[in-house]
């Protein structure tokens, strides 16, 4: 026991750099805010944006739709509209469906 607390006397300041080092190296890696927390966090972040991009992708062409049924009434618009509902075609026309 002699042994161990006169080790430790003449090594403390160098075992508790060591425990110092081991600590920080740990939380850089492991954590809340650590090197694998952030890489986690950085593949959700381009996920969200890419939602995001979609979103306001899909954003615009409802209001581009809307903008067509309701302020400048756009028949093409309509028609289109109608034969994709509906399946309709005027009269002499062949409709091909693609799926």
């Amino acid at each position: 026991m002699k042994k161990f607390f006169l080790f430790f006397k003449n090594y403390k300041f160098i075992i508790i750099n060591i425990f110092l080092i081991m600590y920080f190296i740990v939380n850089f890696f492991d954590g809340n805010r650590g090197y694998f927390s952030f890489q986690n966090k950085k593949l959700e972040y381009q996920s969200l944006v890419e939602v995001e991009k979609n979103l306001k992708i899909r954003y615009q062409q409802l209001k581009e739709e809307n903008e067509a049924l309701t302020t400048k009434i756009n028949l093409e618009f309509i028609d289109e509209m109608y034969r994709k509902k509906f399946l309709v075609g005027k009269k002499g026309e062949k409709l091909l469906i693609i799926k």
